[in-house]
């Protein structure tokens, strides 16, 4: 289970997992046991890796996932949805959001934002 970062509405579930191995932006855990590690680069199969992505929150964490047809991107609330938005209300910097999401378009055919469906970036998708 990868939690995108700390917001109640990513993480309210997590409990219903006990048995799931954890990543977060700084540690991975399962059960009792707990290891510290940086989430940036951190390959979790030969086609899963982890890439920071600040800019929703400080600990944004973004699972990139490389399939036969591209590069799938678990965004978490780098996007709510296709459209945005273009500016979260929440961010505490918005400079470092367009960042990150430049990021992920670079890397991306297609994103999962945190509450929508899954979109092919375009050169419409808000950066």
């Amino acid at each position: 289970m990868v939690l995108s970062h700390h917001h109640p509405d990513n993480t309210v579930n997590a409990g219903l997992f006990p048995r799931a191995r954890v990543h977060d932006h700084k540690v991975e855990y399962q059960g009792n046991h707990w290891t510290n590690r940086d989430a940036e680069g951190y390959q979790l199969t030969p086609s899963l890796r982890l890439i920071r992505t600040p800019g929703h929150s400080a600990e944004d964490i973004t699972l990139l996932a490389g399939t036969p047809t591209g590069v799938v991107a678990f965004a978490g609330d780098l996007w709510w949805h296709a459209d945005g938005p273009a500016d979260d209300p929440v961010a505490p910097d918005r400079d470092l959001l367009r960042s990150s999401r430049e990021r992920v378009l670079a890397a991306a055919t297609l994103v999962v934002p945190g509450h929508g469906a899954p979109f092919t970036p375009t050169v419409t998708t808000p950066r």
